[in-house]
């Protein structure tokens, strides 16, 4: 069973930008849809705020890419999509309006107890320092959530259990580009993790 506890456990948030949450951004037209029928942002902010008022750390996993980036030469149709959409992009000190935090999650972002990781590049962390993060703060223990639900939430889902932390994913606290999509991601938190909740169920618990 999965009990939470601000000493050990952390929340983590992928993407938590606005090409993907905040209108006007490159993807949002993709997400809206799911966005509005689950209140995704209204969700992410309820489960931040609440963990962040009863002791919770939280850790924010965000997407950026660089000029350099449109250079890769093996990319898949994640990737593809992304350097499509022109989306995420960063360059040294000048970050766009899309990969800006979104503006009702940012006071919480910009804490100074808030962990930033670096960006990860596809939709993992193995190509971020969460992990080394994490344990740096010594959480054992992960509440999930963020975008998209069936690419960066699930593969992070994935490897946080495979990097042996005990994971929960709120799943209306995501969302993805169709509704297939989304209920393939929820099967898949109820096949690998240790707890899928509400946004609801998740602050009745922390």
């Amino acid at each position: 069973m999965f009990k939470p506890n601000p000493s050990n456990t952390a929340i983590v948030i992928t993407d938590p930008q606005n090409d993907f949450l905040s209108p006007g951004g490159k993807g949002y037209h993709l997400t809206k849809k799911n966005i509005e029928h689950y209140n995704t942002l209204g969700n992410l902010e309820i489960l931040i705020r609440t963990a962040m008022s009863r002791g919770y750390q939280l850790f924010v996993s965000p997407h950026y890419l660089y000029p350099h980036d449109y250079n890769w030469q093996f990319t898949g149709a994640e990737q593809e999509m992304l350097l499509k959409l022109r989306m995420y992009q960063k360059q040294n000190d000048y970050t766009s309006f899309g990969a800006d935090w979104v503006p009702s999650l940012k006071p919480y972002i910009l804490s100074n107890q808030t962990v930033i990781a670096t960006a990860h590049k596809i939709a993992s962390p193995q190509t971020n320092d969460l992990v080394y993060q994490l344990r740096q703060h010594s959480k054992e223990k992960v509440i999930l959530a963020g975008v998209l639900s069936n690419i960066c939430v699930e593969s992070h889902m994935r490897d946080l259990i495979e990097n042996g932390f005990q994971t929960a994913v709120v799943y209306d606290a995501t969302a993805t580009i169709s509704e297939k999509d989304f209920q393939a991601a929820v099967t898949n938190y109820h096949a690998f993790s240790s707890a899928v909740w509400s946004t609801q169920q998740a602050i009745s618990l922390l």
